[in-house]
């Protein structure tokens, strides 16, 4: 008689099959990837640390202190905040550069305080949206599809008021070359650019958000 065949379960629509000392979980395609974000209180990856997997509103309630030096994204992309409640200025962590971030003027902060953190929606769809030069989708418009690391070079313009993003995430800075105050933006109509939390029309680069 041969060994034993090890036990097998299910757990409603996922499979799990035993062997010695593991266990090993098959999971439909249909089941999401789990994603994951860590904070950690000092640069290069040091000091306290909290690992996320969904958003949470109010890191002080995680026992972690609002200063955040650098973070590492095992998967998806997440939004760093200034405030409490998903408020004030955001902070893009996605798969660009491996998802590593050793200090906080990588992510184009200028001081270490987070207070919350959101994961971005993906969208699978490929990365389009359409810019308008003014509020209501109105005035000069533009079709982009890929990064955008000079909007005034490529399109002679450097205001868009209104953006309508038809695939992906988009991450919208205010200077060239992805730098200075940044705005995440999910699929979705954005009237003016204070929907997307900004307070002047200004924007300087654009690109995709990274998800892997």
């Amino acid at each position: 008689m041969g060994p034993p065949l090890p036990p097998q379960g299910n757990l409603g629509s996922l499979s799990v099959t035993y062997t010695t000392g593991r266990t090993y979980l098959n999971l439909p395609q249909s089941v999401k990837p789990v994603l994951v974000v860590t904070l950690f209180e000092q640069r290069n990856f040091a000091g306290r640390r909290l690992d996320l997997s969904s958003d949470c509103s109010r890191l002080s309630e995680k026992n972690f202190p609002e200063r955040c030096n650098s973070v590492q994204v095992e998967s998806g992309a997440w939004v760093g905040y200034e405030h409490e409640n998903f408020r004030g200025r955001q902070y893009l962590w996605d798969m660009s550069d491996r998802g590593e971030y050793n200090c906080y003027d990588k992510w184009c902060a200028q001081v270490d305080h987070v207070s919350s953190v959101r994961s971005v929606k993906q969208d699978n769809n490929p990365g389009r949206a359409q810019l308008f030069e003014r509020a209501g989708f109105s005035g000069k418009k533009m079709e982009i599809q890929d990064d955008i690391p000079n909007l005034m070079s490529r399109y002679s313009l450097n205001r868009v008021a209104s953006i309508r993003v038809l695939g992906g995430a988009w991450v919208v800075y205010q200077e060239p070359n992805y730098r200075g105050p940044h705005y995440v933006l999910e699929k979705r109509d954005y009237n003016n650019f204070s929907d997307w939390g900004s307070q002047s029309s200004t924007v300087g680069s654009m690109r995709r958000v990274r998800f892997n």
